[in-house]
Parts: C-alpha cells; structure tokens; sequence
C-alpha cells in the first residue's frame, strides 16, 4: 500500500452544472472526429452521483472507484442498477480523509471524528476507506440527495445550497463563541444551545429532509467541532451499526498506485499510463484539474477539482487528423454527463487544465 498526502480540494461555491461547459478544461471534441482508432472504455460503472454546492468531490470519486472496484469482484453485470443499501455513501466518506493525530493512517473510523464537507484528499479517503475500514455507511442511511431533496425540489441552485451551510457554521460559530467562557456553567451552556437550535430549527425544517427536533438539536450545538455538529445533524451517528455499512470486498487482495512518481510528467506520459490501467479493466481518479482563472501549475488549492477517468479514445476525421479523448465521471449530477456528451472531452485540455504533480494519478491494482 501507498500513502499520499495529495491535497484534492474543491471550494463549496463552485459553478452550477448549467455553466460548467465554460470550463476549459472540460471541453469537447468537434463532432467531425467520429472515427475511433482507438477504444477503450470501462462500460460497467455505478450510478452518476453529485456533490451539489458541497466541496466534496474527492468523497464522490472515492466513491466511485470503490463501488466499482466492488461490482468487478463481485462480477455484479449492472453496477449502475444497486440499490441505496449497496451504495458507498460518499458524506461519510468525507471523514475518511485526514489522519489521525500522530499524522498517521489508521484503520480505526473513530479515529475520524466528525462528517467534513469542505474538501479533502481523493487518495487518502480511497486508501483509507477500502484498504483502511473496509467500509462506509451506505447511501440508503446516509444520502447527501435526500438530505438536500427539499431544496432540490424548489429548484435551488448550488450557490443557494452553499449558503446554507455557511450559514450554519456561522450560527455554530456563534454558540461556540458565546459559550467560550462558560464551560464551568452547565446551566449557561444549555441556555445557549437551546437558544441557538431555536434559531437554527426553522431553516433545518425549510431545507433539509431531517428528523430533527429541538433537544437533539441543541445536543448537535454542544459539540466542540463543526464536524461533530454536522454528523448529530444529519444523523450520521446512527449509519455506524454494521447493519448500515457498505463493505469493500477483496480489500486484501489488492494495493493502491499511483502515478507519475515525479512532478515531471508529460501529458503523453499521462495518457499512457491512463491507457495502461484501463486495459486492465479498471477506471483511474484523476486529481488536482483547476477550475480557476490562473495557470495550473499554480492553481490556487481552493480551484481544484477530482474527476473518475472511465474511458479512452482516439478519434480520428475524414482528413486523417485524429485527437485523444477521455470519458470522465464528473460529480456534477447526470444532468452534466449528458450535456457533456456522457462524459467524453478533449484528453489534451483536461490535461492542460491539470497541476501534474507526483501521484496525481491513482488506481486501484492487484497485489502481485
């Protein structure tokens, strides 16, 4: 097994999906290349997912590499037909993705403490939750979709979404800040988490598909991390039965790679070893692609963005010129996928969009 410290971080606000076609590094290929010289394509992959106004792709991508990691093993024919209790929930995956406090990986989830939806390491939680834990509360116990389906229904947009969380750090912050002071008060600290769940409630009600009542809420306040608060209020303390759990299969059968071992690496050499793993039937996280305005190899950490690699072609026009292509999964919803021609872009302006850095590649493998 590998370890990595890759940092893979998307802010909260990024673009709605209706603009993310203005991205240079998701752009298309003209449709006058049709002809495939080359083909290949990992077909049997799980459902589309998205991360909504949430800096949670890397947990969207571990996700996904590990669901399909486990419908290969268990020669499941539809990976994208399971159910929610056959799916890894990727909120929980969220806390899978940091270290414990001596800055070493642990196998232990109570090393986690607290969901963490502000953005973290594709490979850490992929390393951690499948070879690591073994396991993630399942989607039917812990869905980010259900939670949000309220605002769904309206018609809110991601920036609407990403309010409403800041919003409820602001008001933890609040409470943690009036009640600095007061630990020795027992009677104090309640008054001011009541008062604060009091605030809170209404827009908890309005937005999110919970079963919340006021005392539970207020119990969510008094913990001394906003990570902690966010898994009392979204309930991600009850997914820890095993009965709630999603396992990965075959986690001693297989390690975790990564590529390129240098900072060096060509683009060419990026699509080699793309090609490489897909002839082995397996897809590849690609991290560290910037959405931002600035080149990538100095991509502000906040821009970064992490996509699932399912695909590679080289197509080719009527005049003989041919391009290279690559099927992405992205965690922007299915309605992405589909104006963005299932997932199929320009392999040199992703690439060209990517701060290549060491293990910006990663994959699962056989133990040989």
């Amino acid at each position: 097994m590998r370890y990595f410290l890759i940092v893979s971080f998307s802010s909260w606000a990024f673009a709605s999906t209706s603009l993310a076609t203005e991205y240079a590094a998701f752009a298309k290929i003209d449709s006058s290349y049709a002809q495939k010289k080359v083909d290949l394509e990992i077909k049997n992959m799980p459902r589309i997912t998205s991360q909504d106004g949430l800096g949670i792709c890397y947990a969207h991508v571990a996700a996904t590499m590990m669901q399909t990691e486990n419908c290969r093993t268990l020669k499941i024919k539809d990976c994208g037909s399971l159910q929610e209790n056959q799916l890894f929930s990727p909120l929980d995956l969220t806390r899978l993705h940091r270290t414990n406090d001596n800055g070493e990986y642990s196998t232990l989830r109570s090393s986690y403490k607290g969901l963490d939806i502000s953005g973290g390491s594709v490979h850490d939680a992929i390393i951690i939750g499948a070879l690591g834990t073994k396991a993630a509360a399942s989607e039917e116990c812990l869905s980010l979709d259900r939670i949000l389906s309220k605002m769904n229904t309206r018609g809110e947009t991601n920036d609407a979404q990403n309010a409403m969380w800041t919003r409820l750090k602001q008001q933890y912050d609040a409470a943690k800040k009036e009640a600095k002071g007061k630990e020795g008060c027992a009677e104090c600290l309640n008054n001011i988490y009541t008062t604060a769940a009091d605030k809170t409630m209404p827009e908890v009600e309005k937005n999110l598909n919970l079963k919340v009542d006021n005392v539970k809420l207020a119990q969510a306040f008094a913990q001394d991390t906003f990570n902690k608060f966010l898994d009392d209020l979204l309930g991600a303390s009850a997914c820890r039965k095993p009965s709630q759990m999603v396992y990965f299969e075959n986690a001693e059968g297989l390690t975790y790679e990564a590529f390129p071992t240098s900072d060096n690496a060509t683009s060419e050499q990026m699509k080699d070893k793309v090609k490489e793993v897909l002839k082995t039937g397996r897809p590849l996280a690609l991290t560290n692609i910037c959405l931002g305005q600035e080149p990538a190899k100095s991509c502000n950490e906040k821009n970064f963005h992490a996509v699932v690699i399912a695909g590679y072609r080289t197509i080719c026009n009527s005049a003989g010129k041919c391009r290279d292509s690559f099927k992405v999964v992205n965690s922007w919803g299915k309605s992405w996928q589909d104006q963005n021609d299932g997932g199929w872009l320009d392999a040199d302006a992703l690439l060209g969009r990517t701060k290549i850095a060491r293990d910006v590649l990663g994959w699962f493998a056989d133990k040989k």
